[in-house]
């Protein structure tokens, strides 16, 4: 039941805030698998990662469109997807017991 909340409440935080609150889920896997389990040095990594990977979305967002800008939420979509199932994908397989 309480991870059926736990889901329930992670899926409605991402419907409201979309694709860009995504970051805030999937920066902090990413730091445990480079840099370990430490949560001072994860938390120090997320406060880096997260803001870097929001800089370039939004830089290539303004520098691959002509005639305007494309929205930050769709090039988090094209990154975050791909990267949220390749987390799963090595969780699976035993690469995540490093984290």
């Amino acid at each position: 039941v309480c991870l059926f909340l736990l889901a329930l409440m992670t899926a409605s935080v991402i419907s409201f805030t979309g694709i860009i609150g995504f970051v805030g889920l999937i920066v902090p896997h990413i730091i445990r698998m480079i840099i370990g389990s430490n949560n001072r040095f994860v938390l120090l990594g997320s406060l880096v990662l997260g803001p870097l990977i929001l800089l370039t979305a939004d830089l290539a967002s303004r520098l691959l469109s002509v005639e305007g800008e494309i929205p930050v939420g769709v090039i988090m979509s094209f990154v975050g997807g791909p990267a949220f199932l390749i987390l799963i994908l090595m969780g699976k397989k035993g690469y995540g017991d490093a984290y």
